[in-house]
């Protein structure tokens, strides 16, 4: 599967956001139209509270995750008419735009994510 980057941007609390088309042909005619939103946030102790790491050991946390958590969502179609594949994408970025950018902006969102991922 081919990724082709739409959109690159910074959010609010400083994480780069990926958008990704990762549609593909399924017939002479007809697209699965996808896209991925991709972020890898780094597992730095400056995203913990003094309190917060009393609660865990951060150097267990890095060795259980690595450097890096990868956080990816994606959103999809299916056989979507050739004709229709540019417009379909572009209303598969303005959904998550509307729905996850506010979410993953928050300045809590990758603190959150490390500590889910620990924990699973």
């Amino acid at each position: 599967m081919e990724e082709k980057i739409i959109k690159e941007m910074v959010l609010d609390n400083h994480q780069k956001v990926q958008l990704l088309d990762i549609s593909r042909e399924i017939s002479v005619d007809a697209y699965l139209v996808a896209m991925v939103a991709r972020m890898a946030v780094a597992v730095d102790r400056t995203l913990f509270s003094d309190k917060e790491l009393s609660l865990i050991e951060f150097d267990d946390v890095t060795t259980k995750l690595g450097s890096h958590v990868l956080f990816e969502h994606t959103n999809q179609r299916n056989f979507i008419m050739a004709v229709n594949k540019d417009r379909v994408l572009q209303e598969l970025v303005d959904i998550f735009a509307d729905t996850m950018l506010p979410y993953l902006s928050k300045r809590s969102f990758p603190k959150k994510l490390i500590l889910k991922r620990y924990g699973e």
